[in-house]
């Protein structure tokens, strides 16, 4: 490595390094495994690597970051939807794709995050599950990972109005489920 690829090299790891557990809470997020967020992870820092020259300092490193990972994951996702679903013949009869197994596998796995936290009962996981898909992203862009509004539009390519209702719609969800489940196990307002 020469003196300039070292120096980009050090350049990147401090500009970007400090968001990877931001990148990875919103991998998991998207993809809902722990082993395929840790994959989106790496690609997504080899590909903010590669561009690293496009990067225009003192723009928001962990915004940027965001942008690739999830367009990183739309382009796999489009992959893979395109590939035809294979299935085997057992003596004549059809059975489960081996695809459709591991899929199975990977939704309520050992790796699948959402399992253990469903053996807690973790209501506010749960809550945050029911969701529309939309409104989680940008609750949790926000309260998660301190996006602004305007970081949230950039990563999630909609107008900043539309992320301050999806975020209004999504904390008054929660609220009024979370106010339900209280007043369900005594603590009711009057209390």
């Amino acid at each position: 490595m020469d003196m300039g690829a070292e120096d980009k090299k050090l350049a990147f790891e401090e500009v970007f390094m400090p968001f990877i557990d931001d990148v990875f809470r919103f991998s998991l997020g998207l993809t809902r495994n722990r082993t395929q967020a840790e994959d989106l992870v790496q690609d997504t820092f080899l590909k903010a690597f590669n561009a690293f020259g496009s990067f225009r300092a003192g723009s928001n490193a962990k915004s940027w970051l965001f942008r690739i990972c999830k367009n990183h994951f739309i382009d796999k996702y489009r992959v893979k939807a395109r590939r035809p679903v294979h299935q085997t013949l057992v003596d004549g009869v059809s059975s489960v794709s081996p695809r459709r197994s591991i899929e199975v596998f990977e939704r309520e796995g050992i790796e699948n995050e959402d399992t253990f936290l469903d053996l807690f009962g973790d209501e506010v996981n749960r809550f945050l599950r029911e969701l529309p898909e939309d409104f989680r992203k940008a609750l949790l862009l926000c309260d998660l990972d301190g996006l602004r509004y305007d970081e949230i539009a950039d990563v999630l390519d909609v107008p900043v109005g539309t992320v301050r209702s999806r975020i209004s719609r999504a904390r008054a969800f929660l609220r009024e489920r979370l106010e339900s489940y209280a007043t369900e196990l005594g603590y009711g307002r009057d209390q």
